[in-house]
């Protein structure tokens, strides 16, 4: 990854670094060959942490991403690994996230529903992920996001 979120803040390219868009593409090996969400989470967040109110930085610059995410395969799978990036983090309770603030809890009713319309949409149209028949099946992978305490295919 040549990008940081620093970077991405300057540049307005918030959404292109959750995604990982050109220079925000970090590959990891485990990951064939494809974006690893957790990298740039990690560095997302050292960076936040250094700030008065990371976590609300948090919300603010995920609404920002959830905003452009659009109802197509791999954007949903792209949210569906920034959630779950989010949740391990959390559960480890790495940088400044804490089980105490929930960043599902601070969005919207509406943006709750784009989430849920997203999963709804991912679990169904799966196939359609790049190289998804190298994948765990989507009924293992969802079991990363347990950490979560909403039923995110229900909101």
């Amino acid at each position: 990854m040549k990008g940081d979120f620093e970077q991405a803040v300057k540049n307005n390219e918030i959404s292109a670094f959750f995604k990982g868009e050109g220079e925000y593409f970090s590959p990891e090996e485990f990951n064939m060959g494809y974006h690893n969400e957790l990298i740039n989470w990690q560095g997302m967040l050292a960076y936040l942490e250094e700030k008065e109110t990371p976590f609300e930085l948090l919300v603010k610059y995920f609404r920002l991403y959830l905003n452009t995410v659009e109802e197509n395969a791999l954007d949903a799978w792209m949210l569906f690994s920034n959630i779950a990036s989010y949740y391990f983090l959390r559960k480890k309770n790495r940088y400044f996230l804490t089980e105490n603030e929930d960043l599902i809890d601070e969005l919207t009713a509406e943006e709750k529903k784009k989430i849920g319309v997203l999963y709804r949409y991912l679990k169904d149209n799966f196939d359609k992920v790049p190289d998804s028949a190298n994948m765990r099946p989507f009924d293992e992978l969802i079991n990363i996001v347990n950490d979560c305490p909403y039923d995110l295919f229900s909101l």
